[in-house]
């Protein structure tokens, strides 16, 4: 099918076009072809954006504006709509940011959330494209250096966690980047996967993204006819107003439960649709019990992975979680509040 009509297919069967959320769910993509399909389909990702956005490679690490430490006059592109200067990636100078050429060479800074090698910021002296750079940190470590707060951790590091100290005047590739890519369900997962010398932003036909067999992905012609992949959300938004108590007989009648969060990914999806909410939280299925003094998930998962806000209250007996939009968890007393809420599904 085209593009746009396996979306509507995908949309019409099941929830819609896949969204890849993080290298996870690409290697799943990847393992769930077949011999008759073994690649070149069709992917929830469109170049539809009439304005630029700002991602951080990392998957999960949120962009804010307010946060940003451009260089005076920066950045002095328009980004992809930009058809002069192509300035979509950004290398840091100074602790001050650049946006230009993601074609150029330089070396470039690695995080690592599990500390292999004792270090959690790894300077790779090998020059490379913005691209290659990304694609040698996530088969090494775990990314590029993402977010406001790996950054400030980075310069605070001794220099004996890092391979070699850091020279300020060195330009530097950080995992920020700006794309006019959105997923088709409404997502703002950063995560890409492209193909070298992809996507090609330069050609108006090719404004949609496609898998190919060596697990990267390309830009395409959206009119051309592709097999295509579609996903099942596992969760659910619900755009009504109720208290906890109403809230989990509701998810019990109508699928399965009040959502649980028992690690990142499922905290990230259930994320995604808070943003979408009506009311400024979210309810999810965690309660306190004043008799055994623990939250509980009510589907009896064991509360291991944990977000709460800082400044949350003392726990009491009537007490149930809560997410916002930015999808920090709250304490909130259950009667006094009427949320939207999140079902699970399967």
């Amino acid at each position: 099918m085209t593009w746009e009509a396996a979306q509507e297919y995908c949309r019409k069967n099941h929830t819609d076009l896949a969204t890849v959320s993080n290298q996870t769910d690409m290697k799943r993509l990847l393992n769930s072809t077949t011999e008759q399909y073994p690649a070149g389909a069709w992917i929830g990702l469109q170049n539809n954006t009439p304005s630029t956005v700002w991602r951080w490679s990392q998957p999960g690490v949120e962009f804010n504006e307010t946060e940003s430490k451009w260089f005076t006059g920066q950045p002095d592109s328009k980004g992809c709509v930009d058809q002069i200067h192509h300035e979509n990636c950004v290398k840091m100078n100074n602790d001050k940011w650049h946006d230009i050429s993601c074609s150029k060479t330089f070396k470039f800074i690695c995080y690592d959330v599990q500390n292999k090698s004792g270090k959690t910021f790894n300077i790779i002296n090998s020059e490379k494209t913005w691209l290659d750079a990304q694609s040698y940190c996530r088969e090494n470590y775990t990314d590029l250096i993402s977010g406001v707060k790996q950054l400030e951790d980075f310069k605070t590091q001794p220099l004996n966690y890092v391979k070699q100290p850091p020279n300020d005047d060195e330009p530097l590739w950080i995992g920020l980047f700006r794309d006019c890519w959105s997923w088709s369900d409404g997502s703002s997962f950063s995560f890409r996967s492209w193909d070298k010398d992809e996507p090609k932003d330069d050609d108006p036909k090719k404004k949609c993204a496609m898998t190919r067999s060596n697990g990267n992905w390309s830009s395409a012609d959206c009119n051309e006819t592709k097999p295509f992949f579609c996903y099942n959300d596992s969760v659910i938004l619900i755009n009504q107003s109720m208290i906890w108590e109403d809230a989990l007989y509701y998810c019990r009648d109508h699928y399965r439960d009040l959502v649980s969060i028992t690690n990142l990914d499922d905290q990230r999806w259930v994320q995604e649709r808070a943003k979408m909410a009506s009311t400024p939280h979210v309810w999810m299925g965690l309660r306190y019990t004043c008799t055994l003094d623990f939250w509980f998930w009510v589907s009896d998962e064991t509360v291991l992975y944990k977000n709460w806000g800082p400044g949350q209250p003392g726990d009491e007996c009537n007490m149930s979680g809560a997410m916002n939009r930015e999808g920090t968890w709250v304490k909130k007393i259950d009667d006094d509040h009427k949320l939207n809420f999140i079902c699970s599904k399967n």
